[in-house]
């Protein structure tokens, strides 16, 4: 199982750390845990909700269904009930997110808990210092509950989590735990990152709502990196409203849901024929639903131009991973997995005139982009090909995120409807850079009319 020895395990199935007052079966009926942020946030804030009884509903969620889901690498039971302790004293709330409990990509430095970037190379590594983004999200009294699952390096390795709609199948990489943990109630919020389509992608198959930022919308001081043009931080909710109390934490001033429609480009992408029948389907039934209740759809053909970008990205992902991931090539190539190796060869090869063209499009397609957010508030597309494939050594084809992630947009997963086999479906909502907190105030407004 390979789960952590130490004060952070988890035992098989189980949680430690945790004072056993009364059993979780005893709580589940009317369990805090399956609260959104926003929800609990009022409650805790009408005194309705302590935060210890929130975090201690996601911990006997976590020690009913983690020896089925393996969402977590580590958990901190102890620490998340002492500050829940410390803020139900609070005469007033600490923040935006007073009292919710995150779950930590892997990836992503926690001061006392091990970050293992799903590698063996990095198997009991403390940093000693939280992740700027995590120091944001504690400022604003959140909880840090845990460490949840990554793929090797937030590369295409798959790790050991098991999508909780149907543990046969793959919850996606590289954020396979924190898209899990949230999609089964195991906590809120979690942390993501992107680099092809680790938040947009594990959103999908799971269920719940992810968000990409802008690239460089936060710092990322202390995640390890992949590739660094492209790396970007994300997280999951189960509502948009979650959002925009994380925008909040960042300082920003989400508005709230236009009164007005939107005015939405249709964007099949040059990649439409990639689409499973079912989903493309789903896509254009999501498109009628909002032309029905108001919105203005139009669609939006993709410059055949843009056709190189798929190719553009994987040059750039993995001509920087060979840079960042050239020390543990060196001290432990026997420690890397095929996939990677093979992926840090493809990267080895990319000449400079490659990259120089790469970076060429991409100056291009954020051009042809200019005239289209004056016509439209923002873009829908697929996000997936269809549903989460079965089997776990797999995650799925990004291939409907690769471009949107060399751009920088931000983007947002929104679950609409379920495929043939009952496993969730989604739209990808893509706006103009910087244009965050609007898409969020849009994917609102949005969600509140496919429900």
């Amino acid at each position: 199982m390979g789960y952590l020895s130490g004060p952070y395990a988890l035992s098989r199935g189980s949680v430690i750390m945790r004072p056993t007052t009364y059993s979780g079966e005893e709580r589940m009926a009317k369990s805090p845990n399956k609260l959104s942020a926003s929800e609990a946030v009022l409650r805790m804030s009408q005194k309705r909700l302590k935060a210890r009884d929130l975090v201690e509903a996601c911990l006997d969620r976590i020690e009913h269904r983690e020896g089925q889901v393996h969402a977590w690498e580590a958990l901190d039971a102890e620490g998340a009930l002492k500050r829940a302790d410390m803020l139900d004293k609070r005469a007033k709330p600490a923040g935006p997110l007073h009292g919710i409990p995150l779950a930590v990509k892997d990836i992503i430095s926690t001061r006392t808990m091990p970050t293992t970037c799903g590698s063996p190379i990095y198997r009991d590594h403390v940093v000693g210092k939280d992740a700027a983004c995590v120091t944001q999200l504690v400022k604003a009294g959140a909880i840090v509950l845990g460490k949840s699952v990554t793929t090797e390096f937030a590369g295409g390795h798959a790790g050991k989590t098991h999508n909780p709609h149907n543990l046969r199948h793959t919850p996606a990489g590289s954020s396979s735990g924190s898209a899990a943990a949230v999609a089964d109630c195991m906590v809120p919020i979690g942390y993501g990152t992107q680099t092809s389509g680790s938040v947009i992608r594990p959103g999908a198959f799971n269920g719940i709502v992810a968000y990409k930022g802008t690239y460089g919308w936060a710092d990322t001081t202390g995640i390890k990196t992949y590739a660094r043009s492209l790396d970007t931080l994300g997280f999951f909710t189960r509502t948009a409203n979650d959002l925009a109390l994380i925008r909040a934490a960042y300082g920003h001033a989400p508005a709230d849901p236009p009164q007005h429609a939107p005015r939405i480009g249709f964007c099949r992408t040059l990649w439409w024929d990639q689409s499973e029948p079912y989903n493309s389907k789903n896509i254009e039934l999501a498109a009628r639903t909002l032309r029905a209740r108001g919105a203005k759809v139009r669609e939006w053909e993709m410059p055949e131009s843009w056709g190189p970008l798929i190719t553009a990205h994987n040059r750039v992902m993995t001509k920087e991973a060979t840079q960042h991931y050239a020390p543990e090539r060196a001290r432990f190539p026997h420690l890397l997995s095929p996939g990677l190796t093979a992926a840090l060869e493809v990267g080895d090869s990319v000449t400079r005139a490659q990259l120089a063209d790469a970076k060429k499009r991409k100056r291009r397609a954020l051009a042809d982009l200019g005239p289209v957010w004056e016509r439209f508030d923002f873009l829908l597309a697929p996000t997936a090909r269809g549903e989460a494939p079965a089997g776990l050594g797999y995650t799925g084809d990004p291939i409907f995120n690769r471009f949107w992630t060399l751009l920088g947009t931000p983007c947002i997963a929104l679950p609409f409807n379920a495929g043939p086999f009952g496993l969730p479906l989604s739209v990808q909502l893509i706006a103009p850079l910087r244009g965050d907190d609007q898409l969020i105030a849009w994917a609102r407004w949005v969600e509140a009319r496919l429900s």
